[in-house]
C-alpha cells in the first residue's frame, strides 16, 4: 500500500490503448482484403504457384504475429507490465518488416494494398512512439 501522502496514479497511456484497439480493426481488415487480393490475383494474373503459396504463407505468419503483438500491448499497457509492451514492442519490428515486404517485394502490388501498407506502418510508427513513452512512465514510477 502506498504510503499516506502519496498516491499512485494509472500509468497506462489511454491513446496507445485506443491506438491498439482501431489497428485490431484494421488487423481484421487487412487480413480480409488481402485474402481476398490474393485470390484476385491467382486467379487473374500470371502468378507463379510458388510465389503465391509462400506470400500467403507470409500473410499468415503475420496475422499470428499481430495478434500476438496487440495482445501482449493491450496487456502490458492495461495491467502497467513493462515485459509484456517491451516483447510487443519487438514483435512491431518483424511486423513491420513484413508490411514493407508486402508494400514493396512482392510479386504484384496493387495500388490497393500500397495505400493498405502504407496506413499500416503509419499505425506502427504511432504505436511504436506511445509504447516508448509508457515504457519510459512505468520506469520511472516507483513500486512500493
Amino acid at each position: 500500500m502506498a504510503p499516506k501522502g502519496r498516491r499512485r496514479g494509472v500509468l497506462s497511456s489511454t491513446p496507445l490503448e485506443v491506438l491498439f484497439f482501431l489497428n485490431g480493426w484494421y488487423c481484421a481488415s487487412y487480413f480480409i482484403i488481402e485474402t481476398l487480393i490474393f485470390i484476385y490475383k491467382g486467379l487473374i494474373l500470371p502468378y507463379p504457384t510458388s510465389n503465391l503459396i509462400l506470400e500467403s504463407f507470409l500473410l499468415f505468419l503475420y496475422l499470428g504475429i499481430e495478434v500476438s503483438r496487440l495482445f501482449l500491448g493491450c496487456r502490458g499497457n492495461l495491467c502497467e507490465r513493462k515485459l509484456p509492451l517491451v516483447v510487443s514492442l519487438g514483435l512491431t519490428i518483424p511486423a513491420g518488416l513484413l508490411a514493407v515486404y508486402f508494400l514493396l517485394l512482392q510479386t504484384y502490388a496493387l495500388r490497393l494494398e500500397t495505400v493498405l501498407n502504407c496506413i499500416l506502418l503509419l499505425f506502427y510508427g504511432l504505436e511504436a512512439i506511445l509504447s516508448c513513452t509508457a515504457l519510459i512512465t512505468l520506469c520511472r514510477e516507483p513500486t512500493y
